[in-house]
């Protein structure tokens, strides 16, 4: 069970720099507020919040949650219209953060977000309410809707589970799982015709792994042999000019 939860949790990056305008209005980025460590909850404001009413509805925010929480909905994510003004807990929303809002979900809570038509996935930190779209369960920063993907399309459909109180643990089964340990893989490109992954696999000696997505097989190209996440992060950023979109996940 374990081992096949740390197979599809990535990489937490935090992106400062080097990303693309805001595709939801196209206006120059604003520059980057900085944050505290995403090391643990105990590092953020706490609220637990009372009971709100928004357009007829009334959300009860929760004061704890089960270690097994999980929900599946569409998110969207939202940008410059709401960088530098307040969030739900007090604190200042950074677009270039990796953070979230969830109507909710206790104030901070770190979720393990996978896009459910393309893989990816992210972990974040609820410190605001929303969204209050309708079928709408999550709010992503931009730099999270961006290591999701969902930019372009603006929504996607998720899943979200609960971790455990520090970023590097996941809860489950009762007990905390370090995902820095283990093995690892950089993932450099993904393609649909298997001659083109074959031919990059073959230049840097990785492997290709197929996976159906929508009824489409892609096929993955990954380095493999990293013991452990920052092993692997570090030969991320390494490729990141080669690799813009590389990313890590656990094998």
């Amino acid at each position: 069970m374990i081992k096949n939860i740390l197979y599809v949790i990535s990489l937490f990056i935090v992106c400062y720099s080097s990303l693309l305008a805001c595709a939801a209005n196209g206006s120059a980025q604003p520059a980057s507020i900085n944050a505290p460590s995403n090391a643990s909850s105990d590092a953020y404001p706490q609220k637990t919040g009372k009971p709100y009413v928004i357009k007829g509805v009334t959300y009860y925010p929760l004061e704890n949650v089960s270690a097994d929480y999980v929900e599946t909905g569409i998110a969207s994510w939202y940008g410059n219209d709401f960088h530098g003004k307040k969030t739900a807990n007090g604190e200042i929303y950074d677009m270039y953060g990796m953070t979230a809002a969830h109507k909710t979900l206790p104030l901070p809570t770190f979720i393990l977000v996978k896009h459910l038509d393309n893989g990816r996935e992210v972990v974040v930190r609820i410190n605001d309410r929303g969204p209050f779209s309708k079928g709408r369960i999550l709010d992503l920063s931009y730099a999270a809707a961006k290591e999701l993907d969902m930019l372009i399309t603006g929504t996607a459909r998720v899943q979200i589970t609960v971790l455990s109180q520090t970023t590097g643990h996941l809860r489950t089964e009762g007990k905390d799982v370090d995902i820095n340990k283990g093995a690892y893989v950089v993932q450099i490109g993904s393609f649909l015709e298997q001659n083109n992954a074959d031919r990059l696999a073959a230049k840097y000696n990785a492997i290709v792994r197929k996976t159906a997505v929508n009824a489409q097989m892609f096929h993955r190209v990954q380095l493999r042999g990293y013991r452990s996440r920052q092993e692997a992060e570090a030969a991320a950023k390494g490729l990141e000019n080669e690799f813009p979109e590389a990313f890590v996940m656990a094998e």
